[in-house]
């Protein structure tokens, strides 16, 4: 059932001047679940009226709630009118926190037209389950067994944290802030696989991924493509899966996982099966990680394959005078690619100052592809390699 929300866009997180007072209210009582993602969604429809620049004074909403693949109920999409526009925002809990998959200002309902349970695949990926059927609202057709079966591989699901990932968040106040980070590409390779125990395969083949923009010969896919003149990767490209198969086979993985040494041994012998050569170059001193070394390495253009016990992966919500650290982690063994870094250094309201280090990763998991890894939160670092292919 729809709920409708009549927002004047100014009672949100901060006051806006230019939209003028601002109330909120519901048809019907709202469960703790939907208030949650209310104020995440009036956050964000803040942050884009202030950065699309519009201004209008009244915006209606409606809200109903979308299910992943499952059919469990996954979060909210939030239709939005004003002046002569249309838009909507989905806001979904994939993680034990809920964040905004998508926020379109001018665009159309993409369910209109459809009834039953509105299911949200992944960006931008639409499905309705009606009668017992999946149809794709994109051209009105059953979905297959077959395919359900594929999209399943891939998509988002509220059932993720399960497998023992924990989530909590944590909001620093701050009276200043400076960010030094470096990044190797916008948009960056983050493949991934249903293989058991493959995250040490998947960790290589994002790496092969990135320096096949510069070696096409080292893949039998496109790796990516300019955008504007900003050249990004795709996420998860076909040809990805047997990348990582291939990988999987030389590396010698099995459900216990993948050695560092079996790591080195398996990118060495599929690289030189495409007539390449590569370089690991440690990172560590001793037993210690050498972030700095990381940080030269990437800013000459190598990633990092990052083996840890226990990890964490970050989302990093900033806001004028505060940031929230949406944090992810796990206590077993994990391996990921870095391509890139960011440290952050605040000046604390009482005056103290504190660092947060961390690299910039794709993570091999489903519903949190990519992230920043805190290389001080619940983690032991015991190897980063950079990789050189040339």
């Amino acid at each position: 059932m729809k709920k409708a929300l009549s927002i004047l866009c100014a009672l949100t997180f901060l006051a806006i001047a230019t939209f003028g007072t601002t109330f909120l209210h519901s048809a019907e009582a709202s469960t703790p679940f939907e208030e949650e993602s209310t104020l995440v969604f009036r956050k964000a429809l803040e942050e884009v009226l202030e950065t699309e620049g519009i201004t209008a004074e009244y915006i209606t909403v409606t809200i109903e709630p979308v299910y992943d693949l499952n059919l469990d109920h996954f979060g909210f999409i939030y239709f939005m009118h004003y002046d002569n526009y249309e838009g909507f925002a989905i806001v979904i809990n994939a993680t034990g926190i809920f964040e905004v998959a998508e926020f379109f200002m001018k665009s159309p309902d993409p369910f209109k037209g459809f009834d039953g349970q509105k299911v949200y695949v992944g960006l931008m990926m639409y499905l309705v389950y009606d009668d017992g059927y999946f149809i794709d609202v994109e051209s009105g057709y059953v979905v297959v067994e077959e395919i359900v079966d594929l999209l399943h591989e891939h998509a988002l699901f509220k059932s993720f944290g399960s497998d023992g990932i924990y989530t909590m968040s944590e909001t620093i106040h701050f009276i200043n802030r400076t960010t030094n980070a470096h990044n190797l590409a916008h948009g960056i390779p983050s493949y991934l696989s249903p293989l058991p125990s493959s995250c040490v395969p998947v960790a290589g083949a994002n790496i092969i991924g990135y320096w096949g923009r510069f070696f096409p010969n080292l893949v039998d896919f496109s790796v990516g493509r300019y955008v504007l003149g900003v050249y990004m990767y795709h996420i998860d490209p076909a040809g990805s899966q047997a990348l990582i198969n291939n990988l999987y086979a030389r590396m010698g993985t099995s459900s216990q996982g993948t050695t560092v040494a079996a790591f080195r041994s398996g990118m060495t012998s599929y690289v030189m099966s495409r007539n390449r050569s590569i370089s690991f170059t440690s990172t560590m001193w001793g037993n210690n990680f050498n972030f700095a070394a990381a940080q030269h390495h990437l800013r000459d253009g190598r990633p990092l394959a990052v083996f840890a016990m226990g990890f964490n992966m970050t989302n990093i919500i900033t806001n004028p005078n505060s940031t929230t650290y949406c944090i992810w982690f796990h206590n077993g063994n994990h391996a990921m690619a870095g391509f890139g870094y960011s440290v952050i250094t605040y000046t604390l309201q009482n005056g103290m100052q504190r660092t947060d280090r961390f690299i910039r990763v794709a993570t091999g998991i489903s519903g949190r592809t990519t992230a920043f890894f805190n290389i001080n939160f619940n983690t032991q670092i015991y190897q980063v390699y950079a990789v050189n292919i040339f």
